[in-house]
């Protein structure tokens, strides 16, 4: 499918590509960036690439796909460093789970190139990080949203990283960058922060009270695991929707007060029905 691709960032997004790619012979190169020399070695042990790389700008030279799995405050600079050494007509995509900054930004840099620059976010993380967690069935069954500016004119090159994605076993939805925000700040950046205000809450409790967490409260508070310095920028950096659904949160959370408070048994029964029905939409 392509000649040769570069994965920049090998954690656990990157990592499992690098494994999916070659588990389905999708490159015949595979290029890795990594910050530091001392993950070379086991960059290319584990994960059966061709190259590793502590150079950005040299990672990408010649690579018909670059696929940045960095943090996403760091995409928009890594952007401005390699933009210049790309292959012409190449891709470069993300995968970020917030797409705006990055494709303004993207849409800025790559007026200039002959490179495409299409956003992706492959919904197939994990509370885990990091490459000794990767594997190449990850994103199998899993979405998958891209998110091409609004004037992106390049249909082939579209068409070509959306069958990327659908080969690694994704199935790929297409959103323009501001819509993608709105919609992942309610399914998965809201849940998230949930789940750690929980786990915050609770933390104060005595070791004696833990033994008795059940299986319940173990599924409620397993994304809060993620790792702080990662999610802390994610949450930053879509704050704005997320704002809007934290207050919309609020106004449920304090419904559900006002029914217990007023001892409202079938408006209770009703809120939590409303719950269960949409349990059952997304399964």
């Amino acid at each position: 499918m392509f000649n040769q691709i570069t994965v920049i960032g090998p954690g656990l997004l990157g990592a499992s590509i690098c494994l999916a790619v070659r588990e389905r012979c999708l490159a015949r190169r595979i290029v890795v960036w990594t910050r530091k020399e001392s993950s070379n070695k086991k960059s290319k042990q584990n994960l059966d690439i061709d190259h590793v790389v502590n150079d950005l700008e040299e990672s990408v030279v010649g690579s018909d796909m670059v696929i940045l799995c960095t943090p996403v405050e760091t995409i928009p600079q890594i952007l401005e460093l390699i933009v210049q050494k790309l292959k012409n007509d190449s891709i470069v995509t993300d995968v970020g789970s917030v797409k705006l900054s990055i494709c303004r930004t993207a849409k800025d840099l790559f007026k200039s190139s002959s490179a495409n620059f299409i956003g992706s976010h492959p919904m197939a993380g994990s509370e885990k990080s990091g490459m000794d967690y990767a594997t190449a069935s990850l994103f199998e069954d899993r979405p998958c949203i891209l998110t091409p500016a609004v004037d992106f004119k390049n249909q082939e090159k579209f068409n070509l990283l959306k069958i990327f994605w659908e080969n690694l076993g994704m199935v790929v939805h297409k959103k323009t960058p501001f819509e993608h925000d709105r919609i992942i700040s309610q399914l998965s950046h809201l849940p998230h922060l949930i789940s750690s205000v929980l786990s915050y809450s609770l933390s104060d409790s005595g070791e004696d009270e833990r033994e008795l967490a059940g299986q319940g409260l173990k599924d409620m508070i397993r994304i809060s695991e993620g790792e702080p310095n990662l999610w802390s920028g994610i949450l930053m950096e879509n704050k704005e929707n997320l704002l809007l659904c934290l207050d919309q949160f609020q106004l449920s959370l304090a419904e559900s007060k006002n029914f217990i408070e007023r001892e409202d048994l079938e408006g209770l029964k009703h809120f939590l029905q409303k719950g269960v029905l949409f349990k059952k939409s997304i399964m």
